[in-house]
This record gives C-alpha cells, structure tokens and sequence, in this order.
C-alpha cells in the first residue's frame, strides 16, 4: 500500500485546530468523473502531477466551501494507486455536513462513478 501524508495547513479547517475523539469512520466517494488525485490533493508533491486548475483542498475554502477530510484513495500521476492523509486523525473534519464530523474521520474515494457515503 502507497501511504504518502501532505497535510492540509492552508485549509480553514485545519486552522480552526478543533479535535475529535475518533469513534469510527465514514467514507466517501467524490461521485466525481475525475479518478486524480491532484484535484483534490495539493500542491504537487512530484507525485501527484500538477493540477491545472489549482482547485484542491489545501487551500482556505475550496471553491468557497467549508470542505476538507481526513484522506483520499485515488490515481497518481502514473495511474497508480496511494492515499494520501491530509489531516491529523484527531482533527475535527469538515466532510459530513453534521454531528458525524465530531466523531468520525472521512476518507474520500476518488473514483469515477456514483456517489456513496458510507458510516463505520
């Protein structure tokens, strides 16, 4: 397994610096047509390969949202498989619109075909 860290320090929050007492885990797919890494992950690492847009989440409020998550299981650059952590477990995620964000840690998968959510 292709466990590689790339915190996300410029995200809001990551900033806000909330902890959690993690209780289980819920996962995510993007549900996005878009299998990279790098649209999400950022910047590059050498590894991921440069994000045209510059739209990942290490940044305040991606697209102006209040988004972030633990981890992303995707494609690097070479078309193989890592994840990538991108906030401490213990940190308070914005990745489930709710109460579940003080208990759990998120992972997203990025995939290219529906969405799920799934709590553990």
């Amino acid at each position: 397994m292709n466990l590689r860290k790339l915190i996300f320090t410029n995200n809001a929050c990551y900033k806000a610096g909330r902890k959690i007492t993690p209780k289980g885990i819920m996962v995510h797919s993007t549900g996005a047509n878009n299998p990279n890494l790098r649209r999400y992950v950022g910047p590059d690492d050498g590894l991921l390969g440069v994000n045209q847009y510059n739209n990942h989440w290490n940044q305040d409020r991606p697209d102006g949202r209040q988004v972030c998550t633990h981890a992303f299981i995707g494609k690097l650059k070479d078309g193989s498989i890592a994840t990538y952590q991108t906030l401490p477990w213990n940190h308070r995620g914005w990745h489930a619109g709710g109460s579940a964000n003080d208990t759990h840690i998120g992972f997203e998968i990025v995939r290219p075909d529906r969405a799920m959510s799934t709590a553990v």
